[in-house]
Parts: C-alpha cells; structure tokens; sequence
C-alpha cells in the first residue's frame, strides 16, 4: 500500500522521514511548504509561517492537487492541518485510488463538520483542545457515514518531537497500528 502524508503546520522534518521509514511502505510526503526543512525554532513561529506561506484553504488545494495525481491505490495519514486539509479535499477529488484517509488531531475540522465524507476516514483526536470541545466535534463527526472517531489519551501534537505534547509511547503505539493496517 502507498501512503500520503500530509504534514502538519512543521512541513518535512526528518522526524516525518524517519516516520515514513518506520512505516515501512512507499510514502509521498506533503508539506504546506517547499520540499526543504524549515529552520524554525518555536510553534507560535511556525504557524505564522504556514499562514504567510500556505493557508489553510491553500493547503487544502495543494492536498487536492496530490489526491487527483493518485495512480495507485492509497491511504493518507495526516496530522493536525494536514488532516482537516485532508478532510476538506477528499470530499473535493474524484481519484478512486484514495482509498482512506486517517487524520491525527484535526483541530480545524470543528470548521467543517457539516461536510460528510467520500471515502472512510477515521480520526484520531486529541484528548483535550484549547479551541474546542473534542467530544462535541466528535459527535458531530460519528454520526456521518464512512467516519470513524476515536479520542487518544494524549494532547495535541503527540505524533510529533517537535511538539511540546510529544510522548514516544503514543508515537509507538500508534505507529503499530497504523503498520498493522496493511
């Protein structure tokens, strides 16, 4: 199976290379940024650099763009921005080689749960957001055909050594199944 991962607001790391190995299986990372690791410091700055340089709904096109050029079929795995960029997109391609798309803590998403979903997608949510109320949005979310939503035991970030909120066993946990998968 060939994977699509879509980055959160960090882009490509090596943390994401490394991910990609650790999935063992052909991956092609998306990045709201060029293909070159960004050289920030804090997340506060790179948020503002995903919104000069992308967008949320420009990340959303660059996610369309990828789910249109799909020859093969595919499962995305995306995080944070990715994801809700994701959840937007799929309802937007008519690529049938998209087969799934799971998505890690889409915080956006409480802006688009009126959309419903094309293709199975199974969210990964946060155990708690400053924005929003996790356990509403998910509701919302369950009740659309083909979505799935499940509410981890970690904060925001936890996939990510980068964020903050990072735990190595959630990575680990994690990472088995989404290899347990294919």
């Amino acid at each position: 199976m060939h994977y699509i991962i879509i980055s959160d607001i960090y882009g490509l790391t090596s943390h994401l290379n490394e991910f990609c190995t650790d999935l063992n299986s052909a991956c092609t990372i998306i990045s709201p940024y060029s293909k070159t690791i960004q050289g920030i410091e804090n997340e506060a700055d790179y948020y503002n650099e995903f919104i000069k340089q992308c967008t949320h709904p420009g990340y959303t096109n660059k996610v369309l763009n990828c789910f249109n050029s799909l020859t093969e079929q595919s499962i995305c795995i995306a995080f944070s921005a990715g994801a809700s960029a994701a959840w937007r997109a799929q309802l937007l391609t008519t690529n049938a080689h998209l087969k799934k798309i799971i998505g890690f803590y889409p915080s956006k998403i409480r802006d688009d749960v009126a959309l419903d979903a094309k293709i199975p997608c199974e969210f990964i949510f946060a155990q708690s957001e400053h924005h929003f109320n996790v356990v509403q949005v998910m509701s919302k979310l369950s009740s659309k055909s083909l979505v799935h939503c499940t509410k981890a035991d970690y904060l925001h970030g936890f996939m990510n050594p980068k964020s903050e909120n990072y735990n190595a066993q959630a990575y680990r946990e994690y990472l088995h199944y989404l290899c347990s998968l294919k």
